[in-house]
C-alpha cells in the first residue's frame, strides 16, 4: 500500500545496514532521559521542567480482562481501539474475539479470528460486558478501532442505554495475507444489549470491499483504521488510504477521511479525498506514509490531520519525511493545507544536531519523523496540534534516497546510542490560530532502546523474544516504542507515553527494546511547563505486564482527578497485549489498568527555570526501581536480570555513608528485594544498587 509501510498479515521489518527502507517494507506491517548538556545551551524551545520526582504505579492494578486468537489485531499502534468517554465515563476495548467467543452466527472455523468484539466497561474497568460487533465469513475483520457514541444532546445525555458502539478496520480474504476492503458496525450497547448477536438494525454491518461496490457517499478506500475518534458534535471519524492499482506492488496515492453521521440506529459514512501534495520517485512511488494521523478538539469543530511525506516544493532539509498538515475550523466542511516545518532556518538547530554526519552531504540534515516506534498527536486547549515523534534522518534528500536508513554499530541501530545522539522524543507544536502559522518544539525525552528487527536479517533480531513462525520466512513478531498521546477532554493537560527497556537488565546491556515498561510524562497547557520525572505505569505490575509490556494503548482522553500545589493527580485507562511465552500465534491476554498517576509539582518556592533532561545511560537511576516512595519501615527494589547475577542493595545517607545493606542472588526475571528501614530517621537517602557491571542510585524519602 504505502510508500515505506504497506501492510500484510505479517511483521514489520527492520532493515540492516544502509538499506532502501521501501524496498523491504513493502509486504510488512508494525505492531521501535534528556537533553545532553550540548543541546541545552542551545535550546530556546524546551519549556520549563520541574525537578521534583513523581510515584510509580506499584499502587495500581492490572487485569487480564479479555483475550484475543492472536496478536496481530493488537499489533498495530496508529489504531485506536482503547476510548474513554468523558460524559458516560465509560471505557469501551474494541478486539478480535477470544478462542471462547461464539458469535451468533458463529464464524466457520476458519473466519474466527476475525469476529470483532466489544468490551464495554461502566466503572473505570472493575466490570466489564461485551458484545459482538461484526461477523463475516467472506471479509475477516482486522485492525479494529471504535469508541462509544454519545448522542449530542442538552442536557448532556449520561445514560449509556442511549448510546452505540461503533467500530471500523480493514478486511483480509481467505487466505488472511491479503486486504480485500473495510468494515463498519455500530450496535446500540446497554441494558439487553451484552450479547453475542449482532446489530440487528438494517446495514448495522457495512462493508466496503476494495472491488467494490463502494459505501454509497464514502468512494474507494482501503485500510480504515487510522485515529478513530468521537467528538461532541455527535461525529465519529477514521482515516483511510487509496491505493494506486497501477503501481505493482500497490503504493497509497492519496487518503481519505470517513465521516459517520448517526441516522435513525444506524451511520451513514462519508469520504472526503486528499491528495497529498509529495515527491514521486522514479519507480512512481509518492513519498508519504500512509499511517496518517487525526486530533480533533472535544467540539469537533477544530480538527488536524498529519501525514508524514516529503512535500512537494520543498527544498534542503525540509525535504524529509516530515508533518504534512491539514486544518479545519468548521468541522470538516473546509480542509487548508498548512505550513510545513522550515528545518532550513535556526530554530530547529537542536533537533539537527544529533543527525549531523548522516547525510552524504556533510552540510546537509535531512529530518525524518519515524513512524517505526510509532507516533501520535492531539489538540490542546488553544486548538494548537501537537505530534509526539522520534526522528532519525535521510542519508539525502534526493527522491529516490528518502527510504534508506542509516545504521550504527555492530548492532546496526538506528540511533548511536552514544552523547548526544540517543533517540530523543519531541513533541512539535502548531500554532495555527495566530495570524502567523508557527511550529516550535519541545524535548520530553529521550529512550534508552529501540525495537528489535522481525527477519532474520534484520538487526536485532536474536535479541527479539517472540516466537519464530516457520510458515512467514522464520518472521517474528515486531517491538516498537508505541508513541501515544493522551490529553484531558478540555485539553488542559497533555499525557506522552512509550515504552523502552532499561539497558542495564537486557542481554550484555544492549539497547534493544524486550523488556519493555510503559513511561509516562505530563503537560500542563496553561501553566506551560512539562513535569521532569516520568512515570513507569508498570513497574511492581502483576500478570504478564512488568517488563513485557507489549502493544500498549493508552485511551486518547484521560480523566484530570484533582491539582494541588504538590501534584497533579489523573486516572488514564491503559492496555497492554502480549502472552507468555512470547507466542505469534497463540492466544494473547489483554490486560487493563485504570492507572491513577500522580506527578508531583514544585512548591510555590520553587523557581521556575528552564532546565533540560538528564540523559540517560547505563548508570542512571532507571536501573532499578525502589517503593513506596516516601517510605517507613520497609521499601522495595525491583530489579529485572536477562541472567542470573548478584545484587547489591545499599541504603546511603547524604554523607555517602552505608546505613544499610542487602546481597542477595538475583534470578533471570523480576526481582523485589526488600530492606527493613525500620528505625532511620526520616529523610532523604540514596539508593544504590549494583550488580556486575552495571549500577543505580535513585533519591529516597524516610517518612
Amino acid at each position: 500500500m504505502v510508500v515505506i509501510g504497506a501492510f500484510s498479515q505479517t511483521n514489520r521489518e527492520r532493515p540492516s545496514g544502509m538499506i532502501n527502507n521501501k524496498i523491504l517494507l513493502e509486504s510488512s506491517y508494525f505492531c521501535k532521559e534528556g537533553t545532553p548538556e550540548s543541546i541545552k545551551s542551545a535550546t530556546p524551545f524546551i519549556r520549563k521542567q520541574k525537578s521534583k520526582a513523581s510515584k510509580t504505579s506499584s499502587t495500581n492494578t492490572w487485569q487480564s480482562f479479555t483475550s484475543s486468537m492472536n496478536i496481530y489485531g493488537s499489533s498495530n499502534s496508529y489504531v485506536k481501539p482503547l476510548q474513554w468517554n468523558d460524559e458516560l465515563d465509560a471505557v469501551s476495548f474494541i478486539h478480535r474475539k477470544s478462542p471462547t467467543y461464539i458469535s451468533s452466527p458463529a464464524a466457520n472455523a476458519n473466519a474466527e479470528s476475525g469476529t470483532i468484539v466489544a468490551m464495554i466497561s461502566k466503572d473505570c474497568g472493575l466490570t466489564w460486558d461485551s458484545t459482538a460487533m461484526w461477523v463475516n465469513n467472506t471479509f475477516w475483520g482486522r485492525f479494529p478501532g471504535g469508541a462509544i457514541y454519545n448522542p449530542p444532546m442538552t442536557p448532556v445525555n449520561t445514560d449509556i442505554n442511549n448510546t452505540y458502539m461503533v467500530g471500523s478496520g480493514p478486511t483480509t480474504g481467505a487466505s488472511a495475507t491479503n486486504f480485500t476492503g473495510s468494515w463498519y458496525s455500530s450496535k446500540k450497547i446497554g441494558a439487553g444489549m451484552y450479547n453475542n448477536n449482532l446489530s440487528p438494525d438494517l446495514n448495522a454491518q457495512q462493508l466496503a470491499p476494495t472491488a467494490g461496490p463502494n459505501l454509497p457517499n464514502a468512494g474507494r478506500h482501503d485500510f480504515a483504521t487510522y485515529g478513530f475518534s468521537a467528538t461532541d458534535d455527535g461525529k465519529m471519524r477514521v482515516m483511510a488510504g487509496i491505493s494506486d492499482d497501477a503501481l505493482s506492488p500497490a503504493q497509497d496515492s492519496a487518503l481519505m477521511l470517513i465521516t459517520g453521521t448517526f441516522n435513525a440506529g444506524i451511520f451513514d459514512w462519508a469520504g472526503k479525498y486528499f491528495s497529498v501534495p509529495t515527491t514521486v520517485a522514479s519507480d512512481g512511488s509518492h513519498n508519504f506514509v500512509s499511517r496518517p494521523l487525526m486530533a480533533w478538539n472535544e467540539l469537533g469543530t477544530v480538527g488536524y490531520i498529519a501525514v508524514m511525506g516529503s512535500k512537494l516544493g520543498a527544498a534542503g532539509s525540509n525535504v524529509g519525511y516530515q508533518p504534512i498538515v491539514y486544518k479545519t475550523t468548521n468541522g470538516g466542511s473546509t480542509w487548508s493545507l498548512e505550513n510545513g516545518i522550515d528545518f532550513n532556518g535556526n530554530a530547529f538547530n537542536d533537533v539537527k544536531r544529533p543527525l549531523e554526519g548522516v547525510a552524504t552531504n556533510a552540510s546537509l540534515v535531512v529530518p525524518n519523523f519515524y513512524f517505526g516506534e510509532g507516533m501520535d498527536c492531539a489538540v490542546d486547549a488553544n486548538n494548537k496540534l501537537h505530534i509526539f515523534t522520534s526522528i532519525i534522518s535521510h542519508p539525502s534528500n534526493h527522491p529516490d534516497s528518502l527510504n534508506f536508513i542509516n545504521q550504527y554499530g555492530i548492532e546496526k541501530y538506528l540511533w548511536a546510542h552514544a552523547e548526544g545522539q540517543k533517540p530523543y522524543l519531541y513533541d512539535f507544536i502548531y500554532d495555527g490560530t495566530s495570524a502567523t502559522p508557527s511550529w516550535s518544539h519541545i524535548t520530553i525525552d529521550t529512550m534508552s532502546s529501540e525495537g528489535p528487527g522481525a527477519l532474520t536479517t534484520s538487526a536485532g533480531y536474536q535479541d527479539n523474544p517472540w516466537d519464530i513462525d516457520p510458515s512467514q520466512a522464520n518472521r517474528k513478531f515486531s517491538i516498537d516504542a508505541r508513541l501515544q498521546m493522551s490529553r484531558t477532554p478540555d485539553g488542559q493537560y497533555l499525557l506522552y507515553t512509550w515504552t523502552e527497556s532499561d539497558i542495564a537488565f537486557t542481554d550484555n546491556q544492549k539497547h534493544w527494546n524486550n523488556l519493555p515498561n510503559i513511561k509516562a510524562r505530563i503537560m500542563d497547557v496553561q501553566a506551560d511547563y512539562l513535569l521532569r520525572y516520568k512515570i513507569n505505569l508498570t513497574v511492581g505490575a502483576q500478570g504478564e505486564v512488568a517488563n513485557r509490556a507489549m502493544c500498549h494503548f493508552v485511551s486518547p482522553k484521560f480523566k484530570f482527578v484533582s491539582k494541588t500545589d504538590e501534584r497533579i493527580t489523573i486516572r488514564v485507562p491503559v492496555t497492554v497485549s502480549t502472552s507468555g511465552p512470547y507466542t505469534q500465534l497463540s492466544t494473547n491476554t489483554h490486560w487493563y489498568s485504570c492507572a491513577t498517576l500522580e506527578f508531583l509539582r514544585p512548591m510555590s518556592a520553587d523557581p521556575y527555570n528552564y532546565v533540560g533532561i538528564d540523559e540517560n545511560n547505563s548508570t542512571n537511576s532507571n536501573t532499578g526501581y525502589v517503593y513506596p516512595n516516601p517510605a517507613r519501615d520497609q521499601v522495595t527494589v525491583e530489579v529485572n536480570l536477562s541472567a542470573i547475577s548478584k545484587v547489591q542493595v545499599d541504603v546511603v545517607n547524604t554523607l555517602g555513608q552505608v546505613i544499610k545493606s542487602e546481597l542477595t542472588q538475583g534470578q533471570t526475571g523480576t526481582n523485589k528485594i526488600n530492606v527493613d528501614i525500620s528505625g532511620l530517621p526520616g529523610g532523604i537517602y540514596f539508593v544504590n544498587v549494583k550488580l556486575d557491571h552495571a549500577s543505580s542510585s535513585r533519591k529516597l524519602v524516610i517518612e
